[in-house]
């Protein structure tokens, strides 16, 4: 047998990683991922799909990890979005109600700009916790939650300037949107959405590139010179990301209002409460799902583009080179 024939049978003889050190990251390079175990990383022929399959069947597995660690940072975001709801709603039974005379108008916009703000800042936070968990799982290590949330709020201030260097767009989007009329934004959905992708595209890897590889703000170079690598793949996979999310938090928010319609459960003036805080928990999932999918793209656009199962069965093989 020769020496290249032996790279799968090799068995690992590394320790076990540590609590708050499993699965380093790369150097800033960028060249490898290293373990001192086997990782699970298997080479997904589609990139979209794959990645997606892949983050539903992390999710499955560790869903208690992922989702309380999850919640621990989306807590403060409920509390304040809650609060807005109480403040600028009667209720939650019209999908418009965001841009007509009932939702954010006026005054309101400025509440409404710091609530889409702060949720956002925290979906960043949730997908730098998700995207370091899912990475740390698939170079073979044993993430734990206190371990992966401590990692992830001794990065907050650099996720904070990164979510600014990344989300000013965003920003300037919503602040349109909470201004003109729900038919005005109707009607540039067809040119603001693919727009919106293609600006999403472009920071798609930031989170995973920052936390899988020990990255500050460089990882905004980084990630942009591999999306660059898969640019189709990765607006697909953004595209396709915001479709199953968008329907995803429909089907979950719309519960209380469907079991309302059977006659069997009636929620009277607390429906708007319950109708929130369903949307909360429709959040609390598709959030984490869409940051585990996005962790799972990054690497498997190394596995595609830079050969990293290659390297990574190698360096277990032979061992690392000098």
């Amino acid at each position: 047998m020769t020496q290249w024939a032996e790279i799968e049978s090799v068995p690992s003889t590394g320790r076990a990683p540590t609590a708050d050190g499993a699965a380093r990251g790369a150097a800033p390079s960028g060249r490898s991922l290293r373990s001192a175990t086997t990782p699970r990383l298997k080479r997904a022929e589609r990139l979209i799909v794959g990645s997606i399959d892949a983050a539903a069947h992390v999710l499955q597995r560790r869903a208690r990890d992922v989702l309380v660690g999850s919640a621990l940072f989306m807590v403060p975001m409920v509390g304040l979005y809650l609060l807005l709801s109480v403040i600028t709603f009667d209720d939650f039974d019209r999908l418009d109600s965001l841009f007509t005379d009932r939702g954010y108008i006026g005054v309101e916009a400025g509440l409404v700009l710091v609530g889409l703000a702060v949720q956002s800042l925290t979906a960043h936070i949730v997908g730098a916790y998700a995207s370091l968990y899912l990475v740390r799982y698939r170079m073979g290590g044993e993430p734990t939650i206190g371990a992966v949330a401590l990692a992830t709020v001794r990065r907050l201030p650099l996720l904070v300037v990164t979510w600014g260097v990344t989300h000013w767009w965003a920003l300037l989007l919503w602040l349109w949107m909470v201004n003109v009329e729900f038919a005005t934004v109707l009607g540039a959905s067809l040119l603001v959405g693919p727009v919106a992708v293609t600006a999403s595209t472009f920071f798609l890897l930031v989170t995973p590139v920052m936390m899988g590889e020990r990255l500050g703000v460089k990882a905004v170079g980084r990630a942009w010179r591999l999306v660059r690598l898969r640019f189709g793949a990765a607006w697909g996979f953004v595209a396709a990301c915001t479709l199953l999310g968008g329907v995803l938090l429909l089907f979950i928010s719309t519960l209380p209002s469907a079991a309302e319609g059977t006659g069997l459960v009636t929620f009277g003036s607390w429906g708007w409460a319950v109708q929130g805080v369903m949307a909360q928990i429709a959040v609390l999932v598709v959030v984490p799902f869409s940051a585990l999918a996005t962790a799972e793209f990054y690497l498997q656009t190394r596995v595609h583009a830079e050969g990293l199962d290659i390297v990574m069965a190698a360096e277990r093989a032979f061992g690392r080179a000098s």
